[in-house]
């Protein structure tokens, strides 16, 4: 499955400190109505789209030459809002929410029906997190919708840190690019399944497990 490079990117610059609305507001549009956004997060560059269009979904697979059978994550503009897509948060995935968000951890939850299969590639959990990012938060909340995302790099190339990798990798296939600075982290969120009664680690990232570890007294 491989995209062409025939869509035309519009690259917007933003302040990653301070970014203005009105800068953010046609690239929020659009990924509103299931077109290919890349923008910065606090971790990795990420390229997104609405989580409610299937079809949106798909598209991000075939910018990536990905295959689809990897899940998308959620990215959310607020921590609160987690409850438009999830069902069965508990207590621990509360307290680690509080502790990591905005912030570099992705929960694992059971979905709700709002949130399309082909964003899960038909499983019934979806990653959820809120990034500590104020652009990418910014955009989010602009699109009104939660960003079905991953890392805006073709499938087993290095995840971008800026703008410009991003570009060399997706230009020509997504239809904005925000370029917000450099990503603050530069390394992928840590991912922990909360949809069932122990946790249980699928990816260490930024937040060490012997972190999570001592948290949920593991």
């Amino acid at each position: 499955m491989v995209a062409s490079r025939d869509k035309t990117t519009e690259l917007i610059t933003v302040n990653p400190d301070n970014p203005d609305e009105a800068d953010l507001i046609a690239a929020a549009k659009a990924a509103s109505e299931g077109a290919l956004v890349v923008f910065p997060t606090d971790t990795v560059y990420g390229v997104g789209t609405s989580a409610l269009i299937p079809e949106a979904a798909r598209d991000i697979y075939a910018a990536k030459e990905r295959p689809a059978d990897k899940p998308l994550i959620l990215l959310i503009a607020d921590p609160e809002d987690v409850h438009k897509y999830v069902t069965g948060v508990d207590e621990v995935a509360r307290e680690l929410m509080r502790a990591y968000w905005p912030g570099a951890l992705t929960l694992i939850f059971k979905k709700s029906p709002a949130v399309s299969a082909e964003v899960t590639v038909g499983g019934e959990t979806v990653g959820v997190r809120c990034p500590n990012n104020a652009v990418a938060r910014m955009l989010i909340r602009l699109a009104g919708v939660a960003l079905a995302t991953t890392s805006a790099n073709i499938a087993d190339n290095p995840s971008p840190k800026n703008a410009k990798a991003a570009g060399e990798q997706l230009g020509g296939r997504v239809a904005y690019i925000v370029d917000g600075g450099e990503s603050a982290l530069g390394i992928e969120s840590t991912v922990l399944d909360v949809s069932t009664a122990r946790p249980e680690l699928l990816r260490e990232g930024y937040v060490p497990w012997d972190e999570l570890k001592e948290k949920l007294a593991l």
